[in-house]
């Protein structure tokens, strides 16, 4: 048996069961971090993320600050997902030794642009000689005790709701992959390309959702929004519902969409890396989150809903589920 037969998440199982049980760490592998408790009025929030060059990024498609920042912000959006403010960032990079100086600069300072605009600090790492690049991210939070929004809070009868616009990193992919690195930055190109190059990780957001105390629970949106709701599904033993007609797709992707002849919603549904957040809450509490200043900055749709049952699934104003070209990502697919 391959790593491929079983998959990521399949993997991730494995290696859960072999893990011993402490007291001190709350919520362990299966959520997008761990929680800790260290003493004190908050749990600390621990999560890591790497990025290898060839499978995650192509230096012909992102510059090396961009690669950085986006190293970063996949981490910080995990810490953004468990309602957590950032503390510390630890980078390890691995770098080819002919690497130009000014370029591992770059990359560094992109991770560093990153974790400050969110409050944090690079505040250590590793760098070791690589055949090609490697940027391993992790991350520290804090939350109140008590606070954390964790995976397996969705109960039967909730709404589900979604952060911002989703399916622009998507697009960008896709119409690199089609029309090559040299494509000219069209009006219409410009927006997709930004969203995939320029992450912004829902931190705030997050801290707000977690202190309302009205969001049960929560996950960030990195490995498509059908498969993170099944993400939700499984930690809480409920069955996802999306209604596709309404997820908001990302300013741009129709354009692209229509330009290269793809689905603009396919992306949205399966794209994954938006680094948005996606929620369960009580519909009734809606319009009080909607009313909390860093969620509004960024918007909150109802997406789909909770009921009793397993899995996820996304369909049409007829009900019907869509067939998506394959459920998000997964390393060893």
């Amino acid at each position: 048996m391959q790593l491929r037969d079983i998959g990521e998440f399949g993997f991730i199982d494995r290696i859960a069961r072999m893990a011993a049980d402490d007291p001190a760490v709350l919520v362990g592998i299966g959520d997008d971090a761990a929680l800790l408790d260290l003493g004190g009025p908050d749990h600390l929030v621990v999560t890591t993320d790497a990025m290898l060059e060839g499978r995650h990024f192509r230096l012909d498609w992102l510059a090396p600050e961009e690669v950085g920042r986006r190293a970063a912000s996949g981490a910080l959006s995990d810490i953004a997902a468990m309602g957590a403010t950032p503390a510390a960032v630890f980078c390890t990079v691995g770098l080819p030794p002919e690497w130009p100086v000014e370029r591992a600069d770059a990359l560094l300072g992109g991770v560093i642009d990153a974790v400050q605009a969110v409050g944090g600090t690079l505040a250590g790492g590793d760098v070791i000689a690589a055949d090609r690049v490697l940027i391993d991210i992790m991350a520290l939070g804090r939350v109140p005790c008590g606070q954390a929004l964790l995976r397996s809070g969705a109960r039967p009868g909730q709404a589900l709701a979604v952060t911002g616009a989703l399916g622009a990193p998507a697009a960008a992919v896709a119409v690199l992959a089609e029309l090559g690195p040299d494509v000219p930055a069209e009006q219409t190109l410009a927006p997709v390309r930004r969203r995939f190059a320029h992450p912004e990780p829902r931190v705030r957001a997050g801290r707000a959702l977690a202190a309302s105390g009205l969001a049960s629970a929560a996950i960030d949106v990195s490995d498509g929004l059908v498969q993170d709701a099944g993400h939700i599904a499984e930690r809480s033993g409920v069955r996802a519902v999306i209604e596709a007609w309404r997820v908001p797709v990302a300013e741009g992707c129709v354009e692209v969409a229509e330009r290269i002849g793809a689905n603009a919603l396919t992306w949205a549904l399966a794209g994954g890396e938006d680094f948005e957040l996606l929620i369960a809450l009580d519909e009734a509490d809606l319009p009080a989150l909607l009313a909390l200043q860093a969620v509004a900055e960024v918007g909150l749709t109802m997406v789909g809903r909770v009921e009793a049952g397993t899995g996820s699934v996304a369909l049409d104003q007829d009900g019907r589920e869509i067939d998506l070209p394959r459920g998000g990502w997964d390393h060893f697919a």
